[in-house]
């Protein structure tokens, strides 16, 4: 993550917050899970769930929170004394935000999809603070007291035991209110039948949407998600006809039926578990940089 100051001409380089990774570490259990069960040779076929993976052409360069490559690699001729080399495309990408501007979440997600056609499936994972997060002010006894003590490590400064109704927030600590997620959504895009996607569309067969918290209402996200899966299938056994294996091989993979099965609680329990992860990240950051600035 990058973040440019130009009143200093500052340019701060940091690495996403814990809450960024875990919605997309989430769902790759559940990618990996189902192409695990599928039958097909995974030395020929690689499905990999990148998380914080540059993807780029010859014009744009993003780096998604989400991004689920499906690589082929072709049986080597042993007769021959060059290989070639193994071809790649991008099937899902997905950019999680706290407190994110929604339509530049939507932007970098059409920018990437109009320069890798081959991507099906795209998701946003936004998180809303009830407030937007204030660093603690410099007169404040909060500040003075964190200031002349020495930094404290994670177990010193996160309590060891919250209250059930505090696990998404507020997270307030030394009299500062660190976070405090108001809602989880996920939306859900899938590309159209002409190849492209319509991010302004709410048609069911193009868009499905749901929260995770304050409450959990995912049933068309998941219905999306594995029918998306279910794409992922039959593109594996496109590409095994495109290699002319064996027919009975390429039928086991038609036949078989694993689901598609995010387990929507323990991502709320993952999720809670970053957010308290997030807070002492920012407990950190405001100690060690010592600058008045929002990311």
């Amino acid at each position: 993550r990058f973040a440019y100051f130009e009143d200093t001409q500052e340019l701060q380089i940091m690495p996403p917050l814990p809450v960024h990774e875990q919605p997309a570490a989430h769902l790759s259990k559940a990618i990996n899970k189902f192409t695990d069960a599928l039958p097909y040779d995974k030395l020929l076929i690689d499905v990999t769930v990148h998380l914080n993976h540059c993807i780029q052409n010859k014009d744009t360069t993003n780096i998604p929170d989400l991004h689920l490559t499906i690589t082929i690699q072709p049986p080597e001729d042993n007769s021959a004394d060059d290989i070639e080399i193994p071809k790649s495309a991008s099937k899902w990408v997905g950019e999680c935000g706290l407190s994110s501007d929604y339509d530049f979440m939507v932007w970098k997600l059409s920018s990437t999809c109009d320069g890798h056609r081959d991507i099906d499936l795209t998701l946003i994972m936004s998180f809303k603070e009830r407030t937007r997060w204030q660093q603690p002010q410099e007169t404040s006894v909060t500040a003075q007291n964190l200031r002349t003590s020495p930094a404290l490590e994670y177990k010193d400064f996160i309590p060891r035991r919250i209250n059930k109704s505090l696990k998404f927030g507020p997270v307030i600590i030394h009299s500062h209110m660190w976070i405090d997620i108001s809602e989880v959504r996920y939306t859900v895009f899938r590309c159209g039948t002409d190849g492209h996607f319509d991010f302004n569309s709410k048609s069911p067969d193009m868009f499905a949407e749901g929260t995770l918290y304050s409450v959990v209402q995912m049933s068309d996200v998941k219905s999306m998600l594995r029918d998306g899966a279910n794409v992922l299938k039959g593109y594996i056994v496109s590409l095994m006809e495109g290699m002319s294996l064996e027919a009975s091989a390429i039928q086991l993979v038609r036949e078989s039926n694993p689901m598609f099965e995010p387990i929507w609680g323990a991502a709320v329990n993952q999720i809670s578990s970053t957010i308290y992860l997030t807070t002492y990240c920012r407990y950190l950051d405001w100690r060690h940089h010592k600058y008045s600035k929002h990311k």
